[in-house]
Order: C-alpha cells, then sequence, then structure tokens
C-alpha cells in the first residue's frame, strides 16, 4: 500500500504538469483564455501537492510513517484537545458573525450595492440556520 501511495503521488504531479503545459502551450487562443488560467492553476496546485507529497513520503519511512499515524490518531481522539477544538471553533464562530455584521453596516452606510449586501447577510443567515439546525440535531443525538 505504501508503493501504490508514492505511484499516486507521482501520476498526480505529472497530471499537474500536464496541465500546466496545456494551459500555457495548448490553449492560447482568445476564446480559452479562461480555460487557460483554469488549466495552469490547476496544475500548479496538483503539482505542487503531488511532489510535496512524494518528497514527504520519501523522506519519512514506512515504519516512521505508522508511528506517526498512530501518534496523530491518540492525538485527535484525546478528549482535553477535543474540547479545546470545540472551545476554539465556538470563539471563532462568535468573532467572524461580529466581523460579517460590521461588514454589513459599513457597506450599508457606504452605499454599496444592495445585491452585495445580500449575498454577504446571507451568510449570517445561513450561520444562525446551521446553529439552529445542528443544535437541535446534536440535542436529540447525545
Amino acid at each position: 500500500m505504501y508503493k501504490s501511495k508514492i505511484g499516486l503521488y507521482a501520476i498526480i504531479a505529472v497530471l499537474g504538469t500536464a496541465s500546466v503545459y496545456m494551459g500555457g502551450f495548448v490553449f492560447t487562443g482568445e476564446a480559452l483564455k479562461s480555460l487557460s488560467g483554469l488549466c495552469i492553476g490547476l496544475g500548479a496546485a496538483l503539482f505542487c501537492l503531488g511532489i510535496g507529497n512524494l518528497i514527504g513520503a520519501g523522506i519519512i519511512s514506512k515504519v516512521e510513517n505508522e508511528e506517526l499515524v498512530r501518534k496523530k490518531n491518540i492525538e485527535m481522539n484525546d478528549e482535553r484537545n477535543t474540547r479545546i477544538r470545540e472551545k476554539v471553533g465556538a470563539q471563532i464562530n462568535r468573532i467572524v458573525v461580529y466581523a460579517l455584521t460590521v461588514i454589513v453596516l459599513a457597506l450599508g452606510f457606504m452605499g454599496t450595492n444592495v445585491m452585495i449586501i445580500i449575498m454577504i447577510s446571507s451568510v449570517l443567515l445561513l450561520e444562525l440556520v446551521l446553529a439552529i439546525t445542528l443544535s437541535s440535531y446534536y440535542s436529540k443525538r447525545m
């Protein structure tokens, strides 16, 4: 399985290289400008992902990798760390709600297009709906 992952990373890097080549040299027409940019961006991301994982797999041996995975699983399932992540997530949510509210008010006072204000306000509405829905779901489940 370890060898297949290395092969997968190599394939991802090759696909990224091919996509960058296609975007830079094949799709050169003015009508294909957006497709060219998409290919270059996606190809660069795939190439970096593939090469980075390939280098990481080459540096870390299989035994060390299994040990790191085991330690990571213990760390992720630790109750203290779980509580810390929950508190951090709740605090970040509060801060983002206040920041979005300030942004909506500022855009409203600046006379920005109503569609932009509605789109940002819909994020606040989505947060409210998710909070109610998920609270109800978890209160029934736990």
